[in-house]
């Protein structure tokens, strides 16, 4: 019940932020949207950086497991391939970013928004720069994987700062999930990988 109770106020806090952005957010806001007393909040998280924190690191999770889904499923449609090759959960990791449920645009506008305000404040930036450097390793990871032959750190790098990029674009209509899709596609051969 409690990991239910944590993931009901994470994604509750995600969805206060995209409403309002950091400049408003209040922890009594979170609480009201998940159903619980705001006394909960501090028992789970500690305090509003605590839960900051958790929502960054949900975001990166929630992506993982989207891609790890798409994976499956796109396995146990092929006959005999029991798991994917690395360059497809690679594309599939990335791609996880867009989508048009909405808890993933919830989760994408609060990491924008988080990111956006580690600009003007230091603890924020730490907390963002630890997630960053989460997300970029498993990309690392994937590349390593994939294609053994490139230098993976500058890889993900641009792998992942393209797909922040993106993000932004398709959080404010520029871009369809369709089209930020196909860049991450586009972006991926251009490394000379077969998605």
């Amino acid at each position: 019940m409690a990991a239910e109770t944590r993931e009901r106020i994470i994604e509750a806090c995600e969805r206060v932020i995209a409403r309002g952005g950091l400049r408003g957010f209040r922890m009594g806001d979170v609480a009201r949207e998940a159903g619980v007393s705001i006394g909960l909040l501090a028992y789970h998280f500690g305090d509003r950086d605590g839960l900051l924190q958790a929502a960054l690191d949900h975001v990166n999770e929630s992506a993982a497991r989207r891609a790890e889904a798409a994976s499956e499923q796109a396995a146990s449609r092929e006959a005999g391939n029991e798991s994917r090759p690395p360059t497809d959960r690679l594309a599939a990791l990335l791609c996880s970013e867009f989508g048009d449920d909405p808890q993933v645009r919830a989760g994408s506008t609060a990491w924008n928004e988080l990111r956006a305000a580690a600009v003007f404040d230091t603890d924020r930036a730490a907390a963002v720069a630890r997630s960053t450097a989460d997300w970029q390793r498993e990309v690392r990871g994937l590349l390593l994987e994939a294609r053994p032959e490139i230098d993976p750190d500058p890889a993900a790098l641009i792998l992942t700062a393209l797909v922040e990029g993106l993000s932004g674009r398709w959080l404010t209509g520029q871009l369809t999930t369709a089209e930020a899709q196909r860049a991450v596609h586009e972006a991926l051969r251009g490394l000379g990988m077969q998605v």
